[in-house]
């Protein structure tokens, strides 16, 4: 087993057992921008996969791949993290603006990882930038995404128009990720799905954003600015991942295409 796998196979035993917490209804607090967290509660994210249409295949190992993330980095200022998961089905734009409604509802979602695909998304997106929740697709490629979530929206797979097919071959390529998906077979018996290490990507983005705003406060809550949040998300460049080097565009969430960065990661 190498080392990396070692590091996946307790990061997968412990998210094993996150699955079966999640279940858990932490309390509501907070409204506005302004999220408060009081002692002893966790940090909410919500995950808007895809359980009952077309991208249902790649919705399990895109949630393992979040818990994975949030594992590896379990806790935001000695808080614990919730995932809070909704079905924002595929093509489907009512269903996904309900889901979208669903999560900006609960005033404790800091953030988002998701949506799965871009159809459908493109309805949710002004959901979340009416609330100011921060989005993090690792999937949705469609080129006109960003004018839906202007400040919101964000992703860690390189649209369309930006080359993202085949900047997309080239990712299993990579040691790094190569690495990475082998470790995910060895622990679960099969490769990851396709966009799973771009879901772990997400999440870890999400969550070192999180580590950089939230601050505690004088009666030991944590407080989340969902403004901060997702400025400092647009601000991501040159994070290492598992996908290679990530940057996204300020002006539009983007990844960016950096064909520099892939080499180097190929090297």
């Amino acid at each position: 087993m190498t080392e990396l796998t070692a590091i996946v196979a307790s990061v997968f035993s412990a998210a094993v057992l996150l699955v079966g917490a999640a279940s858990a209804s932490p309390r509501h607090f907070g409204t506005g921008t302004q999220v408060v967290v009081p002692r002893g509660q966790p940090v909410q994210i919500a995950f808007a996969g895809d359980t009952t249409s077309f991208g249902a295949p790649f919705d399990l190992n895109a949630l393992q791949a979040v818990r994975l993330a949030i594992v590896a980095h379990p806790t935001v200022h000695g808080f614990p993290i919730h995932v809070n998961v909704v079905d924002a089905p595929c093509g489907d734009p009512t269903a996904d603006v309900a889901a979208a409604q669903a999560v900006v509802a609960n005033t404790q979602n800091v953030g988002v990882v998701g949506q799965l695909c871009s159809g459908g998304f493109d309805q949710a997106l002004p959901v979340y930038q009416a609330a100011g929740v921060v989005v993090i697709s690792g999937s949705a490629t469609n080129d006109a995404l960003p004018q839906d979530g202007p400040t919101v929206f964000d992703r860690t797979i390189v649209a369309d128009g930006d080359g993202g097919d085949a900047w997309l071959a080239q990712l299993p390529t990579l040691p790094g990720d190569t690495a990475w998906r082998g470790a995910f077979a060895d622990l679960l018996g099969s490769p990851p799905t396709d966009f799973a290490d771009l879901y772990y990507d997400a999440a870890s983005v999400l969550l070192r954003s999180l580590r950089h705003t939230a601050s505690v406060g004088w009666n030991g809550s944590l407080v989340v600015d969902r403004a901060a949040l997702a400025r400092d998300v647009r601000r991501t460049n040159g994070v290492r991942g598992v996908t290679c080097t990530i940057t996204i565009d300020p002006a539009t969430g983007n990844r960016v295409n950096d064909p520099k960065s892939l080499a180097r990661c190929a090297g």
